[in-house]
């Protein structure tokens, strides 16, 4: 219960941090994911921090880059740092951005840990400017891999 008791407080911490960020129109978003995962890792709750102004560094439009937090609810209180960077599919009209991208993945549980590459594909809904909804399938490619599948909220 305590382990619960902390991810959500860190959670709650980096959305409170998010909204500070919006307000001054930085380039960073924060907010809170949840997860579901497959071999048996199940729901998670967890947060992403995203720096949208890596395509401006790099001159690459629609580069980006982020970190999340998952924390498992299963049994073995399994947790994971992800590090990704995505590329927005460019001359895409609507509502929805699609997007694609890779990076690493660090797991720990009571068995052990382990960390290895991720490939990932999703989209965003943005509603408002100050607003932004993720869809995200993201594949862990490492010892005991396992798919996710995350939707979250970025302010």
């Amino acid at each position: 219960m305590r382990r619960v008791t902390l991810a959500v407080g860190t959670i709650l911490a980096l959305c409170t941090l998010g909204q500070t960020a919006a307000a001054q129109a930085r380039p960073f978003k924060f907010g809170p994911e949840v997860a579901l995962g497959t071999n048996n890792a199940g729901a998670a709750i967890g947060a992403r921090a995203v720096f949208n102004g890596l395509g401006v560094v790099t001159k690459v439009t629609g580069l980006a880059a982020y970190a999340s937090f998952d924390y498992f609810l299963s049994s073995g209180s399994p947790w994971e740092i992800n590090v990704n960077g995505t590329w927005d599919v460019p001359n895409i009209t609507g509502p929805f951005t699609p997007y694609v991208g890779a990076g690493l993945n660090y797991v720990h549980s009571s068995g052990g840990s382990s960390s290895g590459p991720n490939l990932l594909g999703g989209t965003h809904f943005r509603p408002t400017p100050m607003l932004d909804t993720f869809g995200e399938i993201r594949i862990e490619l490492r010892n005991g891999s396992l798919v996710a599948f995350t939707v979250g909220v970025l302010f």
